[in-house]
């Protein structure tokens, strides 16, 4: 609060400041005042100017010290996680067919070849017997004769996890990368075929997966499925692209009666549709998540503004009998529509993880496809 007084008496000049800034002029006798309030800010002496500027170059001084890491930046590295993510899903399907002793030796595998093998790598890097003896945690106390055992295991397994390259060192070996990126995307897309057509159908195609190309009637015989439903059966994946028909004809006009007509499938193809149908399927539960709270918006907030208060009683040590008042806030239909509500989006998150799993398994089998190509 700052007023100003002027006074001018025979030379003498007098200034007096104080209050708000609110200006009066008198003029008595020669004698000129002047009053000014107002709000403004207090002047400085040169004493706190210097002190200032001293605070300020001392700042200056501070911000402009060398750390020795200017210009270096950080990042997460996507590829390394998405290298273990791979070989969780390896050891998964090794501990689901075989047992957990065979994982932990495909786990101890990859491990050890972590650094060494390119991320396009089709196998990874050749490792001796000896080496993965020596390298199992201790926990699996097993004799060297048992894990030579369970490494012939995992080589003749039809699913091909590991392949042997040599015998030097008690026996070279290496994880099909590939492979086992190929059998467990072929996994998958049999899942999908039962889940959306049946048992039945999902026989058919896995039949034509291990036989690549089958007329009709070698279906029906192979699947041991009356004629009129394989037909049914076979139409209804032709339709959906899953099944693929190819002609090979007997005589250059192509004439029908001289043709033969084989069913197939194309891994390749048909994991590449599948991934366009995730991607989706990842956005309609997405919009539907997005939907579903906008429209329970004001119950949300609600909710959110009474947790805060209980949050804050409960933190300022309040009884029970205010903490039950605030709760009743909220009442019994409010309260089951949250609860539907928190129900809904708990299963579209469910859904949204199992399709980022599957896409990235699929992603996986095609990256390392066309790498391999």
């Amino acid at each position: 609060m700052m007023v100003s007084m002027c006074v001018d008496s025979g030379g003498c000049d007098v200034v007096v400041e104080w209050g708000m800034m609110v200006s009066m002029c008198v003029d008595s006798g020669g004698c000129d005042v002047v009053v000014v309030w107002g709000r403004g800010k207090r002047r400085r002496s040169s004493e706190d100017g210097d002190a200032d500027e001293r605070t300020a170059k001392k700042a200056k001084l501070d911000s402009s010290e060398v750390c020795g890491d200017e210009g270096i930046y950080w990042q997460v590295n996507f590829e390394r996680f998405h290298l273990h993510f791979r070989h969780q899903a390896i050891i998964s399907a090794v501990a689901s067919k075989l047992d957990q002793t065979s994982s932990e030796i495909v786990r101890t595998m990859l491990r050890l070849s972590e650094v060494t093998t390119p991320a396009s790598a089709a196998y990874t890097q050749a490792l001796s017997a000896n080496e993965i003896f020596r390298a199992l945690p201790t926990s699996y106390n097993i004799a060297r004769p048992i894990l030579d055992q369970y490494l012939t295991l995992l080589v003749d397994d039809p699913m091909e996890f590991v392949s042997k390259t040599g015998d030097s060192g008690g026996g070279m070996y290496v994880v099909n990368l590939h492979r086992a990126l190929a059998n467990l995307a072929r996994a998958t897309l049999e899942s999908v075929v039962q889940e959306r057509f049946g048992s039945r159908s999902a026989r058919i195609f896995r039949l034509l997966l291990r036989k690549r190309h089958l007329e009709q009637k070698q279906v029906e015989d192979f699947a041991m499925i009356p004629a009129k439903e394989a037909k049914d059966m076979l139409y209804t994946l032709l339709s959906e692209n899953l099944v693929q028909l190819q002609e090979i004809p007997k005589t250059p006009d192509h004439a029908p009666s001289r043709t033969f007509y084989l069913y197939t499938v194309n891994q390749l193809a048909t994991a590449r549709m599948l991934l366009q149908n995730c991607y989706k399927a990842v956005g309609n539960l997405i919009e539907r998540r997005l939907f579903e709270t906008r429209e329970n918006k004001r119950h949300l907030e609600k909710s959110q503004r009474i947790e805060a208060i209980l949050a804050s009683l409960q933190a300022s040590g309040a009884d029970a009998a205010q903490l039950t008042e605030v709760e009743e806030m909220i009442t019994a239909p409010e309260r089951q529509q949250l609860e539907a509500l928190r129900h809904h989006i708990n299963k579209l998150d469910s859904s949204e993880n199992q399709v980022d799993e599957t896409i990235f398994l699929l992603e996986s089998y095609v990256t390392s496809t066309s790498s391999s190509r």
